[in-house]
């Protein structure tokens, strides 16, 4: 897998960097998008448990993400790590992960190279909408329990 992956990216790096900075720039503007919307939902009294979980899943995919970062870069001495926590609680972390993706970066000392470490991001991204999706699902049908009301 990672020859074939290799092999892409020599042989068309324009594609890899077009997916992979469209990728990151989604990444970052729902990143900042979700910051807005719980803003607004907090101005709304009724909208407080939404604006909860939406707040625990960008928490938890923070903590994956700096409990990954600490265990990678904590060999690469203070300056390193802090850098590395910094892109990832500014949300800046889907545009550093699609440069180094697209120049093929190496990094010996890391225990993974910057296409893996991208995936794990992504990973943990995806399993935190999840979790939110699932608990919107459960407050809807909470609230129409005696209700006529469709959950969607």
């Amino acid at each position: 897998m990672n020859v074939l992956a290799s092999n892409t990216l020599r042989d068309s790096i324009y594609g890899v960097v077009y997916r992979v900075s469209l990728g990151a720039f989604l990444s970052t503007l729902a990143g900042v998008t979700a910051v807005s919307v719980i803003v607004t939902y907090y101005a709304s009294e009724s909208l407080h448990g939404p604006a909860n979980a939406l707040l625990s899943m960008i928490a938890f995919n923070f903590f994956c993400q700096l409990v990954y970062v600490i265990v990678n870069y904590l060999n690469k001495g203070a300056t390193v790590l802090l850098k590395e926590v910094l892109i990832s609680l500014l949300f800046l972390r889907p545009a550093v992960d699609a440069y180094r993706v697209s120049t093929n970066l190496e990094d010996h000392d890391a225990p993974c190279d910057p296409l893996t470490w991208m995936m794990y991001n992504k990973c943990y991204e995806v399993r935190g909408i999840k979790k939110e999706k699932e608990r919107e699902r459960v407050d809807c049908q909470k609230k129409t329990k005696n209700k006529k009301q469709k959950c969607v």
